[in-house]
């Protein structure tokens, strides 16, 4: 796939921190390296200042409205907080909610997402789905109970209930293969790996009932991409003193 060079990307970044709901387009995330454990409870985030703060009162008839997403990373794991401004039935309706990768800064490959970024892949209620070919959901060769739609891997995602946050855990050793936990019969898997470069771009979407979708974090840019550029922070967990 063709790749942007960062240098061409730059241009569109914005100082890292906390972007706010004043920005909009390609906005920059501070890279993270922490150890998340995707439990449902948010305490293991404190200190990390969210990737992107959102306007709250434009779901626009979704029942999830966007306040906030945090990033950040460990040697084995990407890991994304998803704030909501009122509890949202997640556990419910899950799937009207979709986290959205840009993985080769390139916004011509991959399917469009609502116009705002090229993306091959994206995570849906805990399952991942490959976007490489444009198609919005891969072909399986036969859809059954144990391939619909044709999940290539699942992430670990905590709680599946009514919350304003939702934790997930992403293998970032995954590659584009049947994973030992994914569905089978896909028609197009390899060993691709899903993160072939060390940074991309994240788009969230929500869709109303009838699956239009209506709300994005960051908000959408009506004269190009969209999306919270991340780049893998790199480090090593520090540990607890032991006590004497």
């Amino acid at each position: 796939m063709k790749r942007v060079t960062l240098l061409a990307i730059a241009c569109l970044l914005l100082v890292p921190g906390a972007a706010s709901q004043e920005e909009y387009g390609v906005v920059d995330a501070q890279p993270v390296f922490r150890t998340i454990n995707v439990d449902g409870a948010v305490n293991d985030w404190s200190e990390i200042e969210p990737a992107y703060i959102d306007t709250v009162g434009d779901s626009n008839g979704s029942d999830f409205d966007f306040a906030a997403a945090y990033i950040a990373n460990d040697n084995e794991y990407l890991y994304i907080r998803v704030s909501f401004a009122e509890p949202a039935p997640y556990g419910d309706a899950g799937w009207l909610v979709n986290v959205v990768f840009n993985t080769d800064l390139d916004p011509s490959t991959g399917y469009s997402f609502a116009g705002l970024t090229g993306s091959e892949f994206f995570i849906q209620s805990g399952a991942v789905f490959d976007q490489r070919s444009g198609a919005n959901f891969v072909d399986v060769f036969e859809q059954s109970a144990d391939n619909n739609w044709g999940a290539f891997a699942f992430t670990d995602t905590a709680p599946f209930e009514t919350t304003t946050d939702v934790e997930i855990g992403l293998r970032r050793d995954l590659t584009f293969s049947d994973d030992e936990d994914g569905m089978p019969g896909l028609i197009n898997p390899d060993d691709a790996p899903i993160f072939e470069f060390p940074d991309f771009i994240v788009v969230f979407e929500a869709e109303d009932p009838e699956y239009n979708a209506v709300e994005f974090m960051p908000n959408a840019d009506p004269a190009g991409e969209t999306g919270i550029y991340y780049e893998f922070a790199t480090g090593t967990p520090v540990e607890s003193w032991p006590l004497h």
